[in-house]
């Protein structure tokens, strides 16, 4: 009777791995051809080209705020973060970060959560240490 059983656990296990098998090769295959997902998981920080219908590197501060609205929020250094924002043809998806130099687009990027919560962090902190001197 226990030579049944295993031998039924065997086969159970075995009938596990071929449905699993396709799902677990998708998941590479998509994980391999999705960079900028892949990035976003790895560092945090994507590098982004465009943002909405035509915000680039040198885009006046004026054109960002009529293409993409009010930001999220402004960082002391003026930098805006919009929240909720996702990568054409990926499943990336975090908050762009538009950085300014004398009032155009100097970077633009997508973060992670989490390095948008240390920015923020960051930024607050400098902040205080320059209000108590």
């Amino acid at each position: 009777m226990n030579i049944i059983h295993t031998a039924s656990l065997r086969a159970a296990a075995f009938a596990a791995a071929l449905v699993l098998i396709p799902a677990i090769a998708s998941a590479k295959d998509s994980a391999a051809s999705d960079p900028a997902a892949q990035a976003l998981a790895t560092t945090g920080i994507v590098p982004v080209t465009t943002a909405g219908s035509n915000v680039e590197i040198g885009s006046y501060r004026i054109h960002v705020w009529t293409s993409l609205g009010k930001p999220s929020a402004a960082l002391a250094d003026g930098t805006w973060l919009y929240r909720n924002f996702n990568a054409d043809g990926s499943a990336a998806s975090g908050t762009l970060v538009v950085r300014f130099d004398h009032g155009a687009v100097s970077q633009l990027s997508l973060v992670s959560h989490a390095v948008e919560t240390t920015m923020m962090t960051a930024k607050a902190s400098q902040i205080t240490l320059v209000a108590k001197k």
